[in-house]
């Protein structure tokens, strides 16, 4: 967690956090943790070029579960080319030199083991949005 939170003093990231409407979560607390690392670590490697990323994370209650809202200000990417592949092994979408395509893989890997899925929506040059849905 040391390198993320110099990660973050860097790129002055800032943080909309809002958990209002979730107290806590039944989860296995090793994958949620990788979860939000995976998340959060993507969201400032594709930020925008001197524009310090913004990510907002939110919770939401509905008639079949919680969700959690990831959303950033980043480079995003074209959905309709990489959609299919997004949460394959080894899949890269962009030039990034960092980019290894495993981080969004176990995100989803994750999920499906927590009983859970996962949602992105992304727009170039807008940002990325992850919805994480947990049933209750």
């Amino acid at each position: 967690v040391g390198s993320l939170q110099s990660l973050i003093e860097e790129t002055e990231t800032s943080f909309e956090i809002d958990f209002s409407e979730i107290e806590f979560l039944k989860v296995n607390k090793f994958y949620l943790n990788s979860i939000f690392l995976n998340l959060i670590t993507n969201s400032i490697k594709y930020a925008k070029p001197g524009i310090p990323p913004i990510i907002s994370i939110s919770s939401k209650k509905n008639e079949t579960g919680s969700q959690i809202h990831f959303v950033d200000n980043g480079t995003g990417f074209d959905m309709e080319k990489s959609e299919n592949r997004l949460f394959e092994l080894h899949q890269k979408f962009t030039d990034h030199k960092d980019s290894k395509g495993i981080g969004l893989y176990l995100v989803k890997s994750y999920m499906n083991s927590l009983g859970g899925d996962i949602d992105v929506r992304s727009k170039t040059g807008v940002g990325t949005s992850f919805i994480l849905s947990f049933k209750d």
